[in-house]
């Protein structure tokens, strides 16, 4: 073991991501990082200049880091408890309220004329989805992802209500950017917790 390398515990092992890719704390993130992509890729165009391209290198450098951390960087993988038998009724009770909300959301936006906020809809729903993984899989980094993109979700909504369309871009683009940099943060902690 270097200085570099976190110590390993009891029950635990210090591996590279992708020597694990069937743990889901390794494929589980690449469907966040993928959502982030989009995120950022599909609005960034709606931004004025120089934003796009700022937020396309925002994108590759939180990108980068994010594969460095979870598939290349040894870390250690703490044996993980298993999950209650609820949790699955907790993870498809979230999937289906965040595409309840997102289609209610989006059928209100039509009503009104205001369908470029979309974007923001969709982060509150997505947000407010996360939220319960954390305790129905031990993973609190869900509470904090879901309840930071639910706020830029909601500033996203009430700023492009009052003001502009772009906020809801805008929102979508710095959600994208922040899950990249929550996902590669609960990577990164010394000592992995939960599954």
């Amino acid at each position: 073991m270097t200085g570099t390398q976190p110590p390993v515990l009891y029950g635990s092992t210090l591996a590279r991501g992708f020597r694990r890719l069937w743990d889901p704390r390794v494929w589980g993130t690449a469907v966040g990082a993928a959502g982030a992509t989009v995120f950022v890729m599909a609005n960034r165009g709606e931004l004025a200049n120089p934003w796009p391209i700022v937020a396309a290198l925002t994108w590759a450098s939180a990108f980068f880091a994010y594969a460095w951390f979870v598939f290349v960087n040894p870390r250690v993988f703490i044996e993980t408890s298993p999950v209650g038998p609820r949790a699955g009724i907790t993870y498809l009770g979230s999937v289906i309220g965040m595409l309840v909300l997102i289609r209610v959301g989006t059928a209100l936006l039509d009503d009104a004329g205001r369908d470029g906020l979309r974007p923001a809809v969709i982060i509150l729903a997505v947000g407010l989805h996360f939220v319960p993984f954390a305790a129905a899989f031990h993973t609190p980094m869900f509470k904090v992802l879901g309840s930071v993109m639910a706020v830029l979700g909601a500033a996203g909504l009430g700023l492009g209500w009052v003001r502009d369309d772009r906020a809801a871009a805008a929102a979508a683009v710095v959600t994208g950017v922040v899950m990249l940099v929550v996902i590669t943060a609960d990577a990164g902690r010394p000592h992995r917790q939960g599954g």
